[in-house]
């Protein structure tokens, strides 16, 4: 057997990683409600609530659930390579990185309204007092808490999911099976992981999306860019800014964006990833 398929990953091995993942978010976010009833003598109900509204908290749980996977699957699957080459950080082009950058700005009130449909059309709209924990976690008071939310969200958990389900999984799993089956088995975990039926809906369409880029790029470090680009906008646009309805104003109801802020964005998104398929192209002709 060759080096390349020595570094390639089981599909049993990528499920196994999933599920220590899983594993570790859910044991980790429990430790850390027992331990925080404990100090402050509350109910795991009540502790639990608190914890999931702590953006600081969940973000440090993901991301020692995920680099212990990443460093298990590592030591397992790919032990020899630098880290660089083992999960595909590979420099690219700055034109490349801005492209994805734009892209994902674009992308997001697209995806935004995909999650939008499931919920009027599937799943039904998330409880009210659910939203409005999400819209407070995320949005900034105080100095402090923009510069930890633009940490924790558009940093730090781009970087965390993209090594973990592009990096490894993807580029490993495509090793033994090939590219067609490895985005769509890399988009189906990203999808699980994010938990709850509209969610992993949503972020399988987003992991085949960022699969997609890191396959014509051969890197991770693109879909990082768009990803981060993603998840700033929600940031930067929070409803005391300006109020978008389907986007950033909690309701009972399900909502929709305007299809202006729908189509042409999707269609020039479409239009810089595509530019970025050129470029890619085009430099190793």
């Amino acid at each position: 057997m060759d080096r390349k398929d020595d570094r390639s990953v089981p599909a049993f091995g990528a499920l196994a990683l999933l599920v220590l993942t899983v594993a570790l978010m859910y044991g980790l976010g429990l430790s850390v409600a027992a331990l925080y009833a404990a100090m402050h003598d509350l109910t795991m109900a009540a502790a639990s609530g608190r914890i999931q509204r702590d953006l600081v908290v969940l973000t440090s749980i993901q991301l020692l659930a995920m680099g212990t996977a990443l460093l298990v699957g590592l030591r397992a699957f790919d032990p020899d390579p630098p880290l660089g080459e083992a999960l595909s950080l590979t420099p690219v082009r700055p034109l490349t990185l801005a492209l994805c950058l734009a892209a994902g700005v674009c992308l997001q009130f697209p995806l935004a309204e995909l999650s939008n449909a499931l919920h009027a059309y599937v799943f039904g709209p998330d409880p009210l007092e659910q939203q409005l924990a999400l819209q407070n976690m995320i949005e900034a008071h105080t100095p402090l808490q923009g510069v930890l939310v633009v940490v924790c969200l558009v940093a730090l958990v781009p970087m965390a999911e993209e090594l973990l389900f592009r990096g490894l999984f993807l580029f490993g799993l495509e090793r033994r099976y090939g590219s067609g089956f490895a985005l769509l088995l890399s988009a189906c975990f990203f999808g699980v992981v994010h938990m709850g039926a509209a969610p992993a809906v949503y972020a399988t369409v987003a992991g085949l999306l960022l699969g997609g880029l890191a396959l014509v790029t051969r890197s991770v470090w693109p879909g990082i860019a768009l990803h981060a680009a993603v998840n700033a906008v929600p940031v930067l646009l929070p409803e005391r800014l300006i109020a978008i309805r389907g986007f950033n104003v909690p309701s009972a109801l399900a909502t929709h964006l305007s299809p202006w802020l729908v189509w042409p964005p999707l269609l020039l998104g479409i239009a810089l990833l595509a530019s970025v398929r050129r470029i890619e192209y085009a430099s190793r002709a």
